[in-house]
């Protein structure tokens, strides 16, 4: 009974437009108070849940893409992008997928990578002739990339919650993030042909001096994922020293070599990724109570006992998971579906006979097109606000980028070694 009071309380003030992080945790302190347990546990369990070293890794690589922002970094990674590929079909489209690709590797925020990004070549593609639909889905989709390759803060919290090498869940994200990426630019390269975008004002080649130049420039930011990734894998250090490291290095390069930023303005900068950081840590926090009240209230048993009772074949599990991960994902944020369902499924997955690092990066993938999807899709709604258009308007194309997404899910599902082999062969 308090279970289901509980869910239909986050589901009301969902609907009614309440913050997810308030959502989840005015439901909870409703259940508390109406149940027999303790007004203390509500600070105690949310205390535990931010309580941990794995979760340091978040704050600073928020910090990190603040830096980045700031201190130049980010526009050198996009001019050096539409040096290299501008001139192709869809050129800016293209340029935006690669920009989000190289910033996700070293932000692993989602929100961060979009705004960044989007903020400079939404603005841009429409001037060109894009269509603002297109633009606005495009780029929210780009924006996924950052939960899903390494050093995803998805990853981070999803493996510091079901005990899974954080490390290894990085390397195992790498294959299906960059396929999903290329597949994102075949798409961009069908969806802007003069038939179906015939206003598209098309880059001219930049020539092989400006892309040495553009190439020399962006140097610095280009090395950034490599010691991120390349440290982790070789076991030089883990997801938060990297993450310690990678704030270090955006600030040496984005005070001293770009000189994109002074030493006053870090307050600002400080604020600012703070901000991301308290509403992350929020929903991380409140999601934790709301999961652990879930099992004290055996709702994890009931719903295992009847997932099994349904199905013994893992294949037909995985189809349900999809399913309801992709429904859940269109009415609650993506870092609370990890925290209140991420143990569920990740206990069931091994139960049925699953790699624990296969099922957490598909299921990872699978979470953050929520990240995308109408009405609370926060990736949408930002790169909308920058087109000047509405998320209902751009459901054709948030379908085509969406099948993008299932269909590199689909691909890992027929051969897991897309997932597994990186993570086997550095880290057995």
């Amino acid at each position: 009974m308090e279970a289901a009071l509980m869910l239909l309380l986050l589901f009301f003030f969902l609907t009614i437009g309440v913050p997810i992080a308030f959502s989840i945790g005015l439901s909870v302190l409703a259940m508390v108070l109406v149940s027999d347990v303790p007004i203390l546990i509500f600070a105690q369990r949310a205390a535990n849940a931010a309580d941990s070293f794995s979760l340091l890794a978040i704050p600073l690589f928020v910090l990190a893409g603040e830096l980045m922002n700031h201190g130049g970094l980010t526009k050198r990674l996009i001019a050096f992008a539409q040096a290299l590929i501008g001139h192709l079909r869809g050129g800016l489209g293209q340029t935006g997928v690669l920009s989000s690709l190289i910033f996700a590797n070293v932000s692993g925020s989602a929100v961060a990578d979009t705004t960044a990004i989007g903020s400079v070549l939404v603005p841009a593609m429409v001037d060109k002739g894009y269509k603002p639909t297109f633009v606005a889905s495009l780029q929210a989709s780009a924006g996924c990339l950052a939960p899903i390759v390494p050093p995803s803060i998805l990853l981070i919290l999803y493996g510091s919650i079901v005990n899974v090498s954080i490390g290894a869940l990085f390397l195992g994200a790498v294959v299906p993030g960059y396929l999903i990426a290329l597949a994102l630019m075949i798409a961009v390269h069908i969806l802007t042909s003069p038939k179906r975008q015939p206003g598209i004002v098309r880059e001219r080649f930049a020539g092989r001096a400006a892309i040495k130049l553009a190439t020399i420039q962006a140097l610095p930011a280009l090395a950034m994922p490599l010691i991120i990734i390349g440290g982790i894998a070789g076991g030089i250090f883990t997801a938060t020293e990297a993450g310690s490291i990678a704030v270090v290095y955006a600030f040496l390069i984005g005070r001293f070599y770009y000189r994109g930023f002074k030493i006053r303005d870090l307050p600002t900068i400080i604020i600012s990724s703070a901000g991301v950081t308290v509403m992350v840590m929020a929903i991380i926090a409140f999601a934790a109570i709301f999961g652990w009240l879930m099992a004290w209230q055996n709702v994890p048993e009931i719903l295992g006992g009847w997932i099994k009772s349904f199905t013994a074949n893992p294949y037909t599990y995985l189809a349900i998971v999809v399913a309801f991960v992709l429904v859940l994902g269109t009415v609650m944020e993506v870092l609370a579906i990890a925290t209140i369902f991420g143990p569920l499924l990740h206990t069931l997955a091994v139960g049925y006979g699953f790699d624990p690092i296969f099922f957490g990066v598909i299921l990872a993938i699978l979470m953050q097109i929520g990240g995308a999807t109408p009405p609370v899709g926060i990736l949408l709604n930002i790169t909308c606000g920058l087109a000047g258009v509405t998320p209902g308007r751009c459901i054709g194309y948030m379908g085509i980028f969406i099948g993008v997404y299932l269909f590199v899910v689909l691909l890992a599902i027929a051969f897991p070694s897309l997932i597994t082999f990186l993570p086997h062969m550095m880290l057995g």
